[in-house]
């Protein structure tokens, strides 16, 4: 994966973080968690690179 492409995968789970906060739909805070688990939990498996 390249940098610009971790930089958006990170912006995108801000994102999802930001309507997880928001939303007051029980329903919808529990599908907006379930999303940002994956995505942390995709970030946190990709290797490192290093220049």
């Amino acid at each position: 994966m390249t940098d610009s492409e971790r930089k958006e995968r990170r912006s995108q789970l801000e994102r999802y973080r930001v309507l997880e906060e928001e939303t007051t739909d029980p329903l919808a805070a529990g599908l907006l968690r379930d999303i940002v688990l994956e995505l942390e939990t995709q970030l946190n498996e990709l290797p490192q690179q290093r220049h």
